[in-house]
């Protein structure tokens, strides 16, 4: 099925990250192409590349989220996959804002992706292509 279902009751998704510093989160995901589309004075922000919409809710201080970020690998944990152009600029701009992306690699399956960690331990896989391939 390669087209989008008229009359699927789902019309876009955004998904949200509870993150112990927003800036930080906010500095990682703008390397990535994402800009900031709503901010509340508390903090929460709402951020948008293209069609993908991530959210960021800020959690209390002291809750040691970063301590527990290897729970959030795969398999017990969740991945985060983004589909991107120009992979190997991306994969630059995180190296030169300090990140530390893992290589560019091709996976068995026949994807050309990344896999690196934002701030808080999410785990993200930048990929090339897209969610779902014309051959699908």
């Amino acid at each position: 099925m390669n087209e989008v279902n008229a009359s699927s009751p789902i019309i876009e998704s955004k998904f949200e990250l509870f993150v112990s510093d927003v800036e930080n989160s906010i500095a990682f995901y703008r390397v990535l192409g994402f800009e900031i589309a709503y901010q509340k004075e508390y903090g929460y922000t709402t951020l948008r590349s293209g069609s993908t919409v991530i959210a960021l809710s800020p959690i209390s201080p002291w809750i040691p989220l970063r301590w527990f970020g290897f729970l959030r690998y795969p398999p017990i944990g969740t991945e985060i996959v983004l589909y991107a152009e120009r992979l190997e600029e991306l994969h630059s701009a995180l190296e030169t804002a300090g990140y530390d992306p893992g290589p560019i690699e091709l996976q068995p399956w026949g994807d050309l992706d990344f896999r690196v960690t934002d701030y808080d331990g999410y785990y993200i896989r930048v990929s090339e292509g897209r969610a779902i391939s014309k051959s699908d």
